[in-house]
């Protein structure tokens, strides 16, 4: 006979819930303030280190590919250890990347620090994630999933802007020096305060067999390919405007950088916007599905008018806003995936999609970059070819989807067949 559960898991919610969510929370807006830094910072960066264009995208692409390829593990050792020591780990081998990043002096040791940044914020978005559903109930999943995104987009949204401004003053150097020592202050928080609502027993720690058998089984689900696919593009265009591209279009338009700046980290605002409605959109239409592909098109359809209607600062601005509600849609394709698969495979899952989500934003990251011209002065024609696939990749999901994604709103209990 199975041991009854103690009352202090069977409920959820309450302070203490709370407490542990802003912990893990807070690493997650350290990790989006050090990607929305890199968009703000890296002209100078480049400048002083010499780098061109290529180079640019390609250190942020090195981040988004490692990134991908570890994500995949998050979610199996979350769901297997917990977050007790797995987050303060995670954060403070992210506080190191900083370290090394603020000290570089070539091409070479950028990418080594992305190396090291990305490996340790594998545990950031998904152990966010974790802790909403662990702490908050399976119930309550898709929608903490969401108020993390947007507590994160919010926090990229203002924490840009103030890079923007603390640029006027300091060097690239010194606020990344900023980053390390806030990353070894939320180390030390989380090490002291973070905890796990049950015990992990000496059984689940056989690893293994464990975790190789729950990725198999959660990527034998055909339909999460699908629905990470549509979500993936959403978050690739995503970062691929409001970390690289968007300030840089803006700028071609003839618009200032620090103004153009200010124009595309509005990007971040409306994801923050988007992502907390977009559950409770698809809750009040019945469907995931359709949220997602009406979402997508929209965006589709901002991105050719950012790229082929110049614009003022506040017409930008207004693109920036629905590009980046409308990519927040991506918050789906996590909870699509959660409802495909049994409540203990919730962190694999997400992982799974994290990672798909992380290596397409790799290819939409870098892909203009090669694509430029390789010509001094970049110009606006040079920018609507170099970024127009990321819209045909764009539409050509959205058509799939439509045909072949099947909706998870009212297939909850059982399973979507594989």
């Amino acid at each position: 006979m199975p041991e009854p559960v103690p009352d202090n898991l069977t409920r959820s919610g309450g302070a203490k819930a709370w407490w542990m969510w802003i912990i893990a929370t807070s690493f997650l807006l350290f990790l989006f303030n050090l990607q929305t830094g890199y968009n703000i910072i890296n002209i100078s960066m480049a400048k002083d280190l010499s780098l061109t264009v290529t180079q640019v995208s390609v250190v942020a692409s090195v981040y988004t590919a490692v990134f991908g390829l570890c994500q995949i593990l998050s979610g199996p050792v979350l769901d297997r250890f917990g977050v007790r020591y797995v987050i303060p780990c995670a954060l403070l081998t992210v506080t190191l990347g900083a370290l090394v990043l603020t000290h570089a002096q070539s091409f070479v040791t950028l990418l080594i620090a992305q190396v090291i940044m990305a490996i340790g914020a594998i545990f950031g978005f998904v152990g966010a994630g974790f802790v909403g559903g662990e702490w908050f109930g399976s119930t309550k999943f898709g929608f903490m999933f969401g108020l993390v995104q947007a507590a994160a987009a919010f926090g990229a949204f203002f924490g840009g802007n103030l890079i923007n401004e603390l640029l006027e003053s300091y060097n690239w150097r010194e606020i990344l020096r900023g980053f390390t020592c806030a990353g070894l202050f939320l180390t030390v928080i989380a090490f002291l305060f973070l905890r796990d609502r049950k015990q992990f027993s000496a059984g689940s720690l056989s690893v293994s067999t464990g975790l190789i058998k729950e990725l198999i089984t959660v990527i034998g689900v055909r339909q999460i390919w699908l629905s990470t696919l549509i979500g993936s593009v959403l978050f690739g265009g995503l970062l691929s405007l409001a970390v690289v591209w968007a300030s840089k279009v803006i700028q071609s338009y003839g618009m200032e950088p620090a103004r153009a700046n200010r124009a595309s980290l509005v990007i971040w605002l409306g994801c923050g916007l988007g992502a907390g409605v977009m559950d409770l959109l698809s809750r009040s239409l019945k469907s995931r599905k359709l949220v997602l592909l009406v979402n997508a098109t929209v965006f589709a359809l901002a991105l050719i008018l950012l790229l082929y209607f110049p614009c003022d600062f506040y017409i930008a601005s207004l693109l920036s806003l629905i590009i980046g509600f409308t990519s927040a849609a991506h918050m789906l394709a996590f909870t699509m995936a959660a409802e495909m698969v049994p409540c203990s495979l919730e962190g694999t899952s997400a992982a799974i999609t994290n990672s798909g989500l992380y290596l397409v934003s790799t290819l939409m990251i870098t892909l203009p970059g090669y694509l430029l011209p390789h010509t001094e002065h970049l110009t606006l024609s040079g920018f609507q070819s170099a970024l127009m696939p990321i819209w045909v990749i764009t539409v050509a999901s959205i058509v799939l989807c439509l045909f072949f994604l099947q909706d998870t709103f009212e297939k909850q209990s059982p399973p979507v067949p594989t």
